[in-house]
């Protein structure tokens, strides 16, 4: 094997060691190859004097690879000097290998490499054979700090559930909607925090911010207020739907265990089929349910029509839901800030708490919702969906690497995977 060639492949440099021919050893990962250090200038590093001598020599290993898959291991014969004036010890460092290092700088930036990639620590760790808290030193000490990006033009903010410290238990995460990326992570969404992080932000960065999306939480909407003036808060189409389906399904399980009877036919497919329940009628497949006891067969919508029939409560939720599917008929701002004003009033006008506190909500946010309905020009509803796919991803880093406890490491290594993957 060309000595020079094998040392550049390796990312060091061969006037460091003594030309002669290596031939590798093998062992049960790789290989190891052996070579000697050679020293031209002596110098002792602690009063700078050139009477200095090879005391002895030793062997030192350095873990090195030309691929992604670390295999071999490089021996290297190191004279030691000892210096004459001072009589202190020292080896001269290698070009290529930081003192004190095990791995080649090559091997750290295939590591560094990795970080950007969708691999835990642990993960790293064994396929380049060193410790966790190795690779998470060379993390903590080479990424010091990801920025954000910009705040973009259509702003996307929600949260995911990070950990069960009480100050720690939900991290706020900004997107972009047009660029589906993540912008930044704020570390919680409790009020003192998020003021906190867009204080920081320039007056006429968040100028530039037309739309501000955000589920039903207070602390966003102030935070829009107070910090966009110029952006229109939408709140997303899919937690409105979701805070009266939620509803119907508890007034649904409430029918089925107290009016319905365990074991009847009704009761068996409520608990069967409670999805068609929650569904647009005419998302009712058209096929027959058989009651296994009785040998009776009804349609599908027959039998949701039966079983809501059971409680005026339920058959309220439900019209309200089926009326609330219809929110993709308005186009204008004004049909369907009418409509939420509509629906708000349908559902307080009911007998049940639960209905009634949605119908509280919905004309509390009857302007933001509206935004969302609202179809514009452009044939768009802005929507939280590019968020909570983003935010899959995030939880599925978190599972991942069961769990982080330092959100900050969290924050840089999120942002490295899913905003600066593809980016120099």
């Amino acid at each position: 094997m060309d000595f020079n060639i094998f040392l550049l492949r390796l990312g060091l440099e061969p006037n460091n060691f003594k030309n002669k021919p290596i031939e590798p050893v093998q062992f049960d990962r790789g290989f190891i190859f052996e070579t000697e250090q050679i020293v031209e200038e002596r110098k002792c590093p602690h009063c700078s004097s050139h009477d200095v001598y090879i005391n002895d020599y030793r062997f030192v290993e350095y873990r090195c690879t030309e691929n992604q898959n670390i295999t071999d291991i490089l021996r290297v014969k190191k004279p030691r000097f000892k210096c004459q004036k001072c009589g202190k010890t020292f080896t001269k460092s290698l070009e290529g290998i930081n003192p004190y290092s095990n791995i080649t700088n090559q091997v750290k930036q295939f590591i560094l490499n990795d970080f950007s990639r969708p691999f835990t620590f642990t993960e790293i760790a064994k396929n380049y054979h060193i410790s966790l808290n190795h690779v998470i030193k060379i993390f903590d000490g080479q990424v010091k700090f990801v920025p954000r990006l910009k705040m973009p033009r259509i702003l996307c903010i929600d949260e995911i559930r990070f950990s069960e410290e009480i100050n720690q238990k939900f991290v706020c995460v900004i997107t972009d909607f047009e660029n589906k990326e993540i912008v930044d992570l704020i570390k919680n969404r409790q009020m003192p925090y998020l003021r906190e992080y867009f204080d920081n932000i320039p007056l006429k960065e968040r100028e530039n911010t037309k739309v501000f999306i955000s589920d039903m939480y207070d602390a966003y909407s102030t935070i829009c207020h107070r910090y966009f003036t110029n952006a229109i808060h939408v709140v997303d189409l899919f937690h409105v739907i979701t805070q009266l389906t939620n509803a119907v399904n508890r007034i649904r399980t409430r029918v089925m265990n107290n009016e319905a009877g365990k074991g009847t036919m009704k009761y068996n497919f409520m608990k069967a089929h409670w999805k068609y329940f929650l569904c647009l009628k005419s998302h009712i497949p058209n096929k027959r349910y058989v009651y296994q006891k009785t040998g009776e067969s009804y349609f599908y919508a027959e039998m949701v029509y039966e079983c809501i029939k059971l409680s005026p409560d339920l058959w309220d939720g439900w019209m309200c839901l089926q009326e609330l599917f219809r929110y993709t008929d308005m186009y204008t701002y004004d049909e369907a800030t009418n409509f939420v004003i509509w629906i708000s009033e349908k559902l307080l006008k009911t007998n049940n708490e639960l209905l009634k506190s949605v119908g509280k909500t919905y004309h509390k946010w009857r302007y933001e919702i509206a935004n969302g309905f609202n179809k514009k020009q452009t044939k768009i509803r802005y929507t939280n969906a590019i968020a909570e796919g983003l935010n899959n991803q995030l939880k599925t880093i978190i599972k991942s690497a069961y769990g982080y406890h330092n959100f900050n490491r969290f924050r840089k290594r999120a942002m490295l995977i899913m905003t600066y993957k593809n980016k120099s």
